[in-house]
């Protein structure tokens, strides 16, 4: 009887398991991942789509009703991610039924980005540098006319 090889030597696994962990934090890291967080300071609304969520740079004449405050975070600091973190934060609007959100801050501030505004920050993590976007903004319902 002819011997076989194995389909799967279990010494090649262990020699390339760290890289591959180490692969795939990198690529974790670095594919884009947005979250948004919201604090509900007024009253909660149905959901609605995210596409009909619209920003605004300044507060918008008619009126509105404040229903929290969202933010958008991406890893990365160019268009890409600025463009996640909006997304992002537009969700988490959406979700508790605001059509319009007021962004807090103008692009192109710097700093930690914590409270208001668009900033970028770095962080150190697992050996590797990343940049961060973030976005934060009123999320209000405005009342439309018809």
């Amino acid at each position: 009887m002819m011997n076989r090889p194995a389909l799967l030597d279990t010494t090649v696994i262990m020699k390339i398991t760290p890289l591959t962990l180490a692969l795939a934090f990198v690529l974790l890291l670095l594919s884009g991942c947005a979250t948004g967080t919201v604090l509900v300071t007024g009253e909660k609304r149905l959901s609605i789509p995210v596409d009909r969520v619209k920003l605004y740079h300044a507060t918008p004449a008619g009126k509105f009703d404040v229903i929290g405050i969202v933010n958008g975070a991406s890893a990365g600091h160019d268009q890409g991610s600025l463009d996640r973190a909006i997304r992002a934060m537009k969700r988490k609007a959406a979700s508790i039924g605001a059509n319009a959100i007021i962004i807090q801050g103008s692009p192109g501030q710097s700093g930690s980005g914590a409270v208001g505004g668009y900033g970028g920050s770095a962080f150190f993590a697992g050996g590797f540098l990343s940049e961060r976007t973030q976005v934060s903004g009123q999320a209000i319902y405005l009342h439309l006319e018809k």
